[in-house]
């Protein structure tokens, strides 16, 4: 079978970066796989644009580390999901999401139970969610090591959204790390405006957080219920680890 060279040489170089223990410089990276450095620059820029690699504030690359989980996960997530999203989206008459991290640090929404209230806050399933300026993205992130955490922050420019939204690196793992002390994260307005929500982590058999559990509202009501959704979103998140972990331990 032939293979295609420039396919080749993208699958080299992430075969390269995987390896590395520590981000490396465009001259280094070019230099141990024999490659141009104009090439080898472009190849990097593709990887970084499609967020399969970050680029640090020395203008050096490496691998993110983060995946998708395998389909089968996301089916037993969502199995286990649903019927508490439908319970507690009834309970809070707001909307109630269920997310993922994928490559590149995004945000993915696997399900969803929309308020039946005449304003409210809906979601498409067919686009990612930036993880830093959105509630499900924050829980996620506060749940990884801080190393890793900061290399998703930093692998490209974090844009505003909104008026609102927190774009410095810096003040986000402040805001993470408050995340991670208290269990939960909420967002106001910094990725919709209008829009306000609270996330708490789903976790697996061994403490692992595999997903956000989000209730989102508009943020005219948010202010007066937070106390109530947040607590909500705590105890679905955690229902909903508890019906994966039955699940997961009958395969």
């Amino acid at each position: 079978m032939t293979e295609v060279r420039s396919a080749g040489r993208v699958l080299d170089l992430l075969d390269y970066l995987q390896a590395q223990a520590e981000a490396r410089s465009l001259s280094q990276i070019a230099r141990d796989l024999v490659l141009p450095k104009s090439s080898t620059l472009l190849l990097l820029r593709t990887l970084v644009e499609r967020g399969y690699a970050q680029r640090d504030a020395k203008d050096h690359y490496a691998i993110v580390l983060l995946r998708a989980m395998p389909p089968a996960i996301d089916d037993r997530l969502i199995e286990a999901a649903l019927p508490e999203m439908r319970a507690w989206s009834g309970q809070t008459r707001e909307t109630v999401l269920l997310g993922v991290m994928v490559e590149g640090g995004n945000m993915r929404v696997l399900a969803k139970q929309v308020s039946t209230q005449e304003l409210r806050y809906d979601a498409d399933l067919t686009s990612l969610r930036p993880s830093y300026c959105t509630a499900m993205g924050r829980v996620v992130l506060a749940s990884l090591p801080r190393a890793q955490r900061l290399r998703v922050l930093t692998a490209r420019k974090l844009r505003p959204f909104t008026p609102l939204t927190v774009t410095d690196p810096a003040a986000i793992e402040r805001i993470l790390q408050q995340a991670e002390a208290d269990g939960y994260a909420s967002v106001e307005e910094q990725y919709v405006l209008g829009a306000s929500g609270v996330a708490a982590p789903i976790r697996d058999a061994g403490g692992r957080v595999v997903a956000a559990l989000d209730i989102a509202s508009v943020s005219s009501r948010f202010d007066a219920t937070r106390g109530d959704l947040i607590a909500a979103a705590i105890a679905c998140a955690e229902a909903i680890g508890k019906h994966l972990r039955q699940i997961s331990s009958a395969f």
